[in-house]
């Protein structure tokens, strides 16, 4: 993968989460409607995670992540860094947020089931679907963390058990999680072409601007044609259109080959550099902390969200909330990896003397 690509993968990271968290502020109860037009394109902005997403694992297991430990104690970290973490404020920012304004909260307390099945990411699998209280951007966490553990097993595990564990797994998660994962596998078939080489510098530009009008005619022509309360809500129907959600993966994928070519090694000045870094490695935290928040200053601020100040208090203070848990939280990722890297290594070195034959 080129520096380059590099960074246009974290700028895109970070603007889908911008979508996704402002397609949920543009609703009546958080800002009045305001950017009402952005609403459709939420969910459809979590296609672009799974497809990015996948593009990721298959450049950290080809080049980092060679071996099964370092994947598991790596995805691990990543994702119980932020989500046990999301869990504890989502209770608690709803528990206040509900005894200063019950009013507010059009959602159910958040029950200890969820909150297991959210942490076990067990949330989606056949007839499940739920989220913890207020944090609705959980479900698509039990779609991805099972795409994280199909290709592991693929990657790591070798010989015929791997076609054994493989059905099992699919039969396990359900024919939602595995109807929507050739939109994951997307992203590892981009990786693999981009990973041969770059191509041809016409042939680059042509992908990258194809593949960037497909997705627009695929997508924002007909989001944007339709009355909103009849649009399509992409993903939100989590299979309803599999030919349209796999025809904007094949043209994101086509994309982002394109664009590898195009970005080569040549960097942006060092100060935009670093912005797209810096908000990068935020991405996470933006996506899972914002709702909590949003809803909580709902139920805080003197501001009906229809005003000016209502809605820029609700904005900033969210995004600046998000920022401010990711110092907390996404950016402390190393202790966690440490942490898992012993658990697996223990259980490693445990299985291994329970399978060593004792001497008579």
């Amino acid at each position: 993968m080129t520096v380059g690509l590099s960074l246009y993968l974290d700028a895109l990271r970070f603007l889908a989460a911008l979508i996704v968290m402002w397609s949920h502020l543009s609703g009546q109860r958080f800002s009045g409607g305001v950017l009402w037009q952005i609403g459709p394109f939420g969910q459809e902005a979590v296609l672009v995670f799974f497809v990015l997403s996948g593009f990721v694992i298959g450049f950290v297991t080809d080049i980092k992540e060679t071996n099964a430990r370092d994947y598991a104690a790596n995805r691990l970290s990543r994702m119980y860094s932020v989500v046990i973490p999301a869990l504890i404020l989502t209770v608690g920012l709803d528990a206040a947020g509900r005894a200063i304004q019950p009013a507010s909260y059009i959602i159910p307390d958040t029950g200890w089931l969820s909150l297991l099945e959210a942490g076990l990411f067990v949330n989606q699998i056949w007839f499940i679907d739920t989220y913890p209280g207020s944090n609705v951007p959980f479900w698509s966490l039990g779609y991805e963390v099972w795409y994280y553990v199909l290709f592991g097993v693929f990657r790591f595990v070798r010989g015929h058990t791997r076609w054994l564990v493989l059905p099992v797994l699919g039969i396990f998660v359900g024919p939602s999680i595995v109807a929507l994962f050739p939109l994951w596998l997307a992203g590892i078939a981009a990786y693999r072409l981009c990973s041969r080489g770059p191509v041809s510098p016409a042939l680059g530009a042509t992908l990258a601007a194809v593949g960037l009008l497909g997705c627009v005619v695929l997508e924002v022509w007909p989001a944007l044609t339709v009355p909103l309360d009849t649009a399509r809500i992409g993903l939100s129907a989590r299979t309803g259109d599999l030919v349209h959600e796999y025809g904007i993966a094949a043209c994101l994928g086509a994309h982002l080959v394109g664009v590898d070519t195009l970005c080569g090694r040549r960097l942006p000045p060092g100060l935009p550099a670093r912005v797209v870094r810096f908000l990068a490695n935020r991405t996470f935290s933006v996506y899972l902390y914002h709702l909590p928040l949003a809803s909580f200053l709902i139920a805080l601020i003197p501001w009906p969200p229809e005003t000016l100040s209502g809605r820029c208090a609700i904005a900033f203070g969210t995004l600046g909330g998000c920022f401010l848990l990711a110092e907390l939280t996404e950016r402390k990722k190393e202790p966690w990896r440490r942490l898992f890297t012993c658990w697996l290594e223990a259980g490693t070195a445990s299985a291994g003397r329970w399978a060593t034959p004792r001497p008579h």
